[in-house]
């Protein structure tokens, strides 16, 4: 900087010189005797012009030049100045203290079409460093990641320094962390020397510790210079990894309504680094026995240790958790952990049965009952692991008299996960020969078992019935419920006593074996179709329960079967059928009614014949007895065709009723007259198939089959059928004929119903054995498509068929505080038929409840008999189910406490709120510069008993410059995420000075 050299500054164009006295300066030509003036050095230049014109130049003396200079830089003198005989003017440049480059402007004006102007420089150095301007960084930067740290320095003059000249260097070291792998500048050392740039900045850029920590920095201006050390602090990056830290270890705790489970997550950079301020989502599901799951989420932020402290509990019930905390950023950071409430020490037993009235083993030989004794804590938890005892201590039956006596199949259980221990209990069995004294069909037993855990006994009453038509179910949901909230009660009723089995059926198939059944129109022949629809019908029969006879006819009639449950048999005799000779309809059908006469031994049996011809009757006449019957010792008086339809005569059979009357007709073999008998009221009588079913109880289908009968034929059939409770159809192919036989199957299968009425009453309710008030325990709560509704269905071989579809009622005008009740006019329910209803309670109260209030009852066959509903218990208790839980930190209310204006001291105050267990920091900054870079002047600690803080920044003390200021409290515990607040006030007197740290 203090050397010279001589330089010459050349603008312009040089032009060829020309006769003196004709020249016209066309170029003026600057220059400096020394390149570079140092600020605030007092030194000066000498500036040359020369006036010239043309190529090669020559001199013009006499030229009259102004000259000037941007006075930011200094001044010249003089302004005006006039060339020599060599075309030279000299003045001189005095610089001032700005750096930089200082143009001067000379103009030549006269002479000249216009003004004629040129320029030159004087370049102005900066003088020694004499200050640090600003050095910036970043005090917080993710670890592993880099930052630039900038130094500006100075001269006495406020001029950068900068590389225009001499270049000046800064040293830059940073020391390292204990552990770490090493922060290096850019150059992979841990110091650098970095020149000043045109700017005056010297920038080095720093990768910091992928150890988290600070990084010391040092910075080494030129002398005299001094820069303070400071640390940059490495800090966590985005989450990697998760680890999770559970008190106790096993996630296990009593549901004692006290005990908590503790979790501390921490997640972790790609280097290990606790992740700070970082979102995590924390999800539970709650998993209870008989209860929905129950779901609950939060999202929360890691504090400065990359730390989230949760709760989970304590509980009141036992069940499962399932704890998920996740990281917002990057969803595969995650981790889970199972929580178990399990029950504490045993205190209580229940004890109920399902049914609790039940068919007796002659009935239904697997009649079976189930009795569970559930075994809980005080909290109602089932408790697992407990052996219960039980023991029929008492049975009575007179007077009727039984053959089994009722028995317990296991005289001790277990009780299970979910607090059972159950055993079967078998009723007994009633005799069922009528000849015994003490028989009845409408025998009852009962039997009171008792079930014993360690000095606890629970007895109760089991029925059995030998007529039952009806079983009920309940169900309740949740079994233990936190008092206040809501119970679904289910009652289920099932038609599937004895009572409503379908009544027997004795039935004979009268089959056509004519000889137009082996056509082959249908294929392969009729009787083979008919053989076939016939077996599908046999098919559908019990053999159990039903009977079943056979009678084919051509032109004789045979009884092939008699009734009985020898299916088999009859199936034989009916594939044995051959098509041959005419069709004595007639005569088959009157022996199948014959056969049912002589078979009624079954009065409650279901009784009918069906009949399936291909063809007219030819032989034996008119099925209904219309026109003239002849009995069989005047059948020479009228010979039937055997091959033509006679509809209006027909074979009078003895014992059936009508008139018969005698007449003489001539008679050929004899050559003279023959007495013969006959009838003509037979329509009206039994000889009419019709009246001779009917009087016996007997349904008759008519089946024509395969060809086109006649309207005589149809008009026939019909009367045949209607007038005994059957129906006619005719088949045109063996499908039709399958699906008829199916149709009558079906018909033919009654169904048993009974009249049924529920009343679910609450005026007095059974809780912990004592009874109350049922409106004291219970309020009934109403709920579009929850409570109550009402719905009755068949399940069968067939499918589901909806018999009352799904509805809901409102019960509330039924709940009055005299009389809550629920009651259901059920109607009739049959064999296989499932009716329920579903309604809510809200409870009220604590303790073992059972549901079901004396007066609950079903009653059925107009009130002559009844069930009683179950006795079905809830527990409920003051649930103290608190789920995930955390500490909070607030700081908030930051104030200014002094008075205005501030000329010496800022004092704040806050207040503090904080829920948790540890000791809180709260650090105290200030920045004047917009918060670009902050100053911490102060720190304090805090317990959850602290409301608030205070602190004071010595505004004069430090020597601080007016301005606006902005004061930020910022607060850390281990277990929550931190919290701050910040206030901005003026301050109006103080002084220059200060450190500067850039936090953000």
């Amino acid at each position: 900087m203090n050397g010279w050299t001589y330089a010459c500054l050349t603008v312009g164009l040089l032009f060829l010189a020309a006769p003196a006295g004709a020249l016209i300066p066309d170029d003026i030509i600057l220059s400096t005797d020394k390149p570079w003036l140092v600020a605030g050095s007092g030194e000066t230049a000498t500036v040359t012009i020369l006036v010239t014109n043309g190529t090669p130049a020559n001199p013009i003396s006499g030229v009259a030049v102004d000259l000037a200079v941007d006075g930011t830089y200094g001044s010249i003198s003089p302004v005006y100045v006039t060339t020599d005989g060599n075309g030279k003017a000299t003045a001189t440049f005095r610089h001032g203290t700005r750096s930089g480059t200082a143009t001067i402007t000379a103009t030549v004006s006269e002479g000249v079409d216009g003004p004629l102007t040129r320029f030159g420089e004087q370049q102005i150095d900066h003088a020694a460093p004499h200050t640090v301007a600003n050095t910036w960084y970043e005090p917080k930067v993710t670890a592993g990641k880099t930052t630039e740290i900038v130094v500006r320095m100075e001269d006495r003059y406020g001029n950068v320094i900068d590389n225009r000249r001499e270049v000046e260097t800064v040293l830059f070291t940073v020391g390292q962390i204990e552990g770490g792998t090493g922060a290096t500048f850019v150059n992979g050392t841990d110091e650098i020397s970095v020149p000043v740039d045109a700017n005056g900045n010297a920038t080095a850029t720093l990768r910091v510790d992928t150890v988290a920590g600070e990084n010391l920095v040092s910075i080494y201006p030129p002398a005299p210079l001094v820069i303070p050390g400071f640390s940059i602090t490495g800090e966590g990056g985005l989450p990697a990894s998760i680890t999770q830290e559970v008190t106790p270890s096993s996630g296990s705790v009593p549901a004692d309504g006290t005990t908590k489970v503790s979790f501390t997550y921490t997640l972790l950079d790609e280097y290990g680094n606790p992740s700070g301020e970082q979102g995590l989502w924390v999800n539970a599901t709650l998993k209870r026995l008989s209860q929905p799951d129950e779901y609950e989420s939060r999202l929360l932020n890691t504090n400065s240790y990359g730390q989230v402290m949760i709760t989970y509990g304590p509980e009141d019930s036992v069940g499962m958790a399932i704890i998920t905390a996740t990281a917002a950023v990057n969803e595969s950071v995650s981790i889970s952990q199972n929580v178990e409430f399990t029950s504490t020490d045993p205190t209580n037993m229940l004890l109920t049965a399902n049914p609790q009235s039940m068919p007796s083993r002659d009935v239904n030989g697997n009649s079976v009952a189930q009795l569970r004794a559930k075994v809980m804590d005080i909290r109602g938890n089932p408790v697992g692991g407990e052996t219960v005892t039980f023991e029929i201590v008492s049975k009575n039956c007179t007077p009727y008299v039984q053959t089994t006596e009722p028995e317990l199949v296991a005289l001790s259980s277990v009780t299970n996960d979910n607090g059972y221990a159950i055993v079967e209990f078998r009723p007994g069995e009633f005799t069922i020969d009528p000849d015994v004294v003490g028989w009845s069909d409408t025998a009852t037993g009962t039997a009171t078992v008792r079930a014993t855990w360690e000095n606890v006994s629970r007895d109760i009453v089991l029925t059995w019935k030998n007529y039952p038509y009806l079983s009920v179910e309940t169900e309740v949901s949740p079994e233990t419920v936190a008092v206040n909230d809501t119970v679904d009660v289910t009652i289920r009723l099932r038609g599937d006593g004895w009572a409503l089995q379908p009544d027997p059926i004795d039935v004979v198939l009268v089959i056509d074996r004519s000889g137009s059944m082996g056509y082959t129109d249908v294929s392969p022949t009729r009787m083979a179709a008919a053989k076939t629809a016939a077996s599908t019908f046999i098919d559908q029969m019990s053999s159990d329960r039903d009977r079943i006879g056979l009678v084919s006819f051509s032109s004789s009639t045979t009884v092939d079967n008699e009734l009985g449950d020898s299916f088999e048999a009859v199936t034989a005799n009916l594939n044995d059928l051959n098509a041959n000779g005419a069709t004595q309809l007639r005569r088959g059908i009157y022996e199948a009614i014959l056969m049912q006469k002589e078979n009624a031994d079954r009065p409650e049996a279901v009784k009918a014949v069906v009949v399936m011809t291909d063809g007219d009757w030819n032989y034996d006449g008119s099925p209904i007895g219309h026109g003239t019957g002849y009995p069989a010792d005047s059948a020479w008086a009228y010979t039937f065709s055997g091959s033509n339809l006679e509809p209006d005569n027909y074979r009078y059979y003895n014992g059936l009723g009508g008139t018969l009357q005698s007449d003489t007709k001539w008679y050929s073999p004899w050559h003279s007259y023959r007495s013969y008998n006959f009838c003509d009221d037979g329509e009206s009588t039994n000889q009419n198939m019709s009246r001779f079913a009917s009087d016996n109880n007997v349904k008759l289908y008519m089946i024509t089959f395969a060809y086109n009968p006649s309207t005589t034929v149809r008009d026939t059939m019909d009367i045949l059928s209607t007038s005994t409770g059957g129906f006619y159809e005719h088949a045109q192919n063996g499908d039709d004929l399958t699906d008829i036989y199916e149709r009558i199957a079906g018909e033919l299968k009654t169904e048993a119903g009974v009249d049924t009425e529920l009343d679910v009453v609450f005026e007095n309710v059974e809780v912990n054995g004592n009874f109350t008030s049922g409106t004291g325990v219970f309020d009934y709560v109403h709920e579009d498509g929850v409570s109550t509704t009402i719905e009755s269905w068949v399940d069968n071989e067939t499918g589901h068929h909806e018999i009352i579809p799904r509805y809901t009622r409102d019960d509330t005008p039924n709940w009055t505080a005299s009389n809550p009740h629920l009651p259901f006019n059920i109607g009739t329910v049959r064999l296989g038929q499932t009716w329920e209803t579903t309604f809510r309670l809200a409870v009220k109260t604590e303790g073992n409840i059972n549901i079901f209030g004396p007066g609950s009852t079903i009653s059925f066959n107009n009130g002559t008999d009844s069930l009683e509903l179950p006795d079905t218990f809830i527990t409920a208790v003051p649930l103290n189910n608190t789920g995930m839980n955390f500490a909070a930190l607030e700081i908030d209310n930051l104030v200014f406490t002094g008075t205005m204006p501030i000329d010496e001291l800022l004092p704040v105050a806050w207040d503090l709120n904080y829920t948790g267990l540890y000791d809180v920091t709260e650090d105290v900054f200030y920045s004047n510069d917009n918060e670009y870079t902050w100053v911490r002047f102060d720190s304090l600690s805090a317990t959850n008993t602290t409301t608030g803080g205070t602190s004071t920044l010595n505004v004069r003390g430090l020597g601080l410059p007016p301005g606006e200021y902005i004061i930020w409290v910022r607060g850390y515990a281990p277990d929550t995420d931190d919290a701050s607040e910040k206030i901005t006030l003026n301050v109006t007197a103080g002084a220059t000075g200060g450190s500067y740290i850039r936090i953000q």
